[in-house]
């Protein structure tokens, strides 16, 4: 067992927001001795493809005083520095909740768990720039029944990493950004298909879901305004199935821009059920 706690500790190191914090991180030792496992709130992506070590999954769990949404730049996963997405990320908010998984661990595989869990979400690309985009607490989360509470690792946005978003982006401008953002896991427009289908099919309904249904139909609307080459070159990298392939595309449209036509996007708003695509097995 020490030897396990030993290397929890090194690896609660490596997360923002716990590495300089070890009173935070000793509470967390303190409860994984008790419960000889820990676990990760798991929202958006970490639900339809979680990272590795995950030896048991809870679902159907909430967190609440927090809300998610589009709040940080993505340059990695699904967009670039030239075309940079947006990734999901959860901020305080009162009277808010989010619904999600819990993805546990046992005591042998502390330290794979949480190395394969900062590698996730705050990945390095081939600059060695770091996408700081969470911080990680430690939060209780409901479980189904409404009254059993666990503890979990949680990524919440860190507000101050360059890549956060300060203001509240509107749901146009969401869609823009996430209707011609593609990365080397696939276009922005994917991330947040894959979400909301599977919020969706697993009835997950949180203080977000009817946002995120205005912003699929918002972007269904401007992907049909780009010109048809635009249009036809990113439903094809939709389905580019591995991240070479991916990175090989994105060198050749380095100097092209993704254009609209010269009409008004959103003239008109409209509700769309979201049709579920194949879930690829990246982020």
């Amino acid at each position: 067992m020490m030897k396990q706690i030993s290397a929890l500790d090194n690896a609660l190191k490596q997360l923002n927001g716990l590495n300089s914090d070890s009173t935070k991180r000793a509470n967390i030792i303190e409860h994984v001795k008790l419960k000889e496992a820990i676990a990760a709130f798991a929202y958006a992506s970490l639900i339809w493809n979680p990272f590795e070590h995950v030896e048991k999954i809870i679902p159907n769990c909430f967190l609440t005083g927090y809300r998610k949404g589009f709040l940080c730049h993505d340059v990695i996963y699904r967009g670039t520095k030239d075309c940079t997405g947006l990734t999901m990320g959860l901020k305080p908010c009162e009277n808010s909740f989010v619904k999600g998984y819990l993805l546990i661990s046992g005591i042998d595989q502390l330290a794979p768990f949480i190395e394969a869990f900062v590698h996730r979400e705050s990945p390095i690309d081939v600059d060695g720039v770091k996408m700081d985009i969470y911080t990680y607490d430690f939060l209780p989360v409901l479980m189904s029944d409404g009254n059993t509470v666990e503890w979990a690792l949680t990524c919440v946005v860190n507000c101050f990493s360059q890549l956060y978003i300060p203001v509240t982006l509107s749901i146009e401008q969401q869609a823009e950004i996430i209707g011609r953002s593609y990365g080397i896991n696939g276009t922005n427009f994917q991330y947040l298909q894959n979400t909301l289908n599977t919020y969706l099919m697993l009835s997950l309904i949180d203080s977000s879901t009817e946002e995120m249904q205005q912003l699929y139909a918002a972007v269904l609307v401007y992907r049909q305004q780009l010109i048809e080459e635009d249009r036809q070159w990113l439903e094809v990298f939709d389905h580019l199935s591995t991240k070479d392939e991916r990175q090989l595309a994105i060198e050749s449209r380095k100097k092209t821009c993704i254009v609209t036509k010269s009409t008004k996007v959103f003239s008109r708003m409209y509700s769309v059920t979201p049709t579920i695509i194949p879930t690829l097995t990246y982020r």
